[in-house]
């Protein structure tokens, strides 16, 4: 990153990682990403960390950064985290980190970021290889294993902002990529040094371009971008921040929304800003800004929730379940209740299925004043429809429409329950559909 402005910085070489668990690639090409970096907060925050980031809506967790010393050790910002092959960092943060795609959970990618403004990691990654090549026996290869144990990283996230060597770059991608990480890469200048990294280690291996457009890359033009490496990117903002100002999240979303026609999706930097803040500049708005600029565009798959059998605790006449899943939000097709308790509306889905994805539209998707958005909430799952278990919780959703992945689960039964119902006292919740996909 164009890390210039960052205050937080104490020198060039400092800077961030999650435990065996079973991960899940999630490629850009098949959903929207929306994805958080963040510093000392990821690994030193504790679980109230790993909390919000499961509650907030983001997908994606780059955990920044990983420096690579001169003897192949690896330091998570000024903590070292593995030397000689073994991961030699606390254990409170592998077991913290574990749970960030424990459901319910909106994350379901873990990224650890290479490098940083000032540092010599990818040269030190260039002589290590050039010393000793990228073989099992290597410190690089040996490291980045334990590295992955430990952290249950599904990709590396190159930050070179120095070396530019393509050579190194592409070996070292290729070694990553044998222990099992995708690659992703992360550009704020010098296209001809992307293009050829990525063209060389190919889509097979580099599944995802973020673009900085913020500090050092913010005249960058995702659409531009898109022309220099092939693909569509993943631009990226800052939050509101004492150094340059930042985007709030409504920002965020208005110029989301404008890129999107080359875009995938969208991230933010950095949380260590955006913990400071409240709504409606929380992590989840930032969350929902990047989720609402993409929201139009159409998931992967069929819609399994559309034409379910659909049930409800209670509903307005003329307002029934079953227009909360027939494809509408126009001419005031939605479920409305206005139940004194909480309220649920179920599907049966008819049989077993299995689904990744689970869209909400509100009022305000369906014209209706945003302040009737509904505000707390949660999927739950059956195989009997009677005995529950909560898949992903939302809280303190502005959003009109809601829009987040999950860790793959089967049911059969499907169960939004909603706790609170809008932003105001209005106590009827609207919801114009409700959609699942695998």
């Amino acid at each position: 990153m164009k890390k210039k402005l960052l205050s937080i910085i104490i020198t060039c070489c400092l800077l961030i990682c999650i435990a065996p668990i079973t991960t899940q690639n999630v490629s850009a090409t098949t959903q929207p990403v929306s994805a958080i970096f963040g510093g000392g907060p990821f690994y030193q925050g504790g679980q109230s960390v790993m909390n919000d980031l499961r509650a907030s809506g983001f997908n994606t967790v780059i955990i920044w950064s990983i420096h690579v010393n001169a003897n192949g050790d690896l330091v998570l910002n000024d903590s070292l985290v593995c030397s000689g092959g073994n991961y030699v960092g606390q254990q409170a943060w592998v077991t913290q980190w574990a749970t960030l795609k424990t459901a319910p959970t909106s994350v379901n990618r873990i990224e650890v970021s290479i490098g940083a403004w000032g540092c010599r990691d990818f040269e030190n990654i260039r002589d290590l290889i050039n010393s000793q090549g990228t073989g099992s026996s290597s410190i690089l290869y040996r490291n980045f294993q334990a590295l992955k144990a430990a952290t249950g990283a599904d990709a590396v996230n190159y930050d070179d902002e120095s070396c530019y060597d393509v050579a190194s770059s592409v070996q070292f991608g290729q070694m990553c990529n044998t222990l099992g990480y995708k690659v992703a890469l992360c550009p704020y200048t010098n296209d001809y040094y992307w293009s050829s990294v990525k063209n060389q280690l190919g889509t097979s291996i580099v599944d995802r371009v973020y673009l900085q457009c913020y500090a050092g890359g913010s005249s960058n033009s995702p659409s531009a971008w898109k022309g220099y490496m092939g693909m569509d990117v993943i631009p990226g903002l800052w939050c509101l921040n004492s150094s340059s100002g930042g985007d709030t999240a409504s920002s965020v979303q208005s110029q989301l929304t404008n890129w999107s026609s080359s875009s995938v999706g969208g991230f933010m930097w950095l949380y260590d800003d955006m913990m400071q803040l409240s709504s409606p500049n929380a992590t989840a708005d930032y969350a929902a800004a990047i989720n609402n600029a993409f929201s139009s565009t159409p998931p992967v798959g069929n819609n399994l929730a559309l034409n379910a059998t659909a049930t409800a605790n209670q509903y307005v006449s003329g307002e029934t379940p079953a227009k909360a899943v027939d494809g509408s939000v126009i001419n005031n097709s939605k479920w409305c209740s206005t139940s004194t308790t909480d309220k649920w509306l179920k599907l049966d889905l008819g049989q077993t299925r299995t689904i990744s994805r689970w869209v909400v539209k509100h009022a305000g998707a369906g014209g209706e004043s945003a302040q009737w958005n509904t505000k707390n909430f949660k999927l739950q799952k059956s195989t009997n429809g009677t005995s529950w278990t909560d898949v992903d919780v939302v809280t303190n959703n502005t959003a009109s429409t809601t829009n987040r992945t999950v860790t793959a689960f089967s049911a059969r039964y499907v169960r939004l329950y909603i706790t609170t119902a809008t932003q105001t006292t209005d106590k009827a919740a609207r919801i114009y559909e409700i959609e699942l996909y695998n």
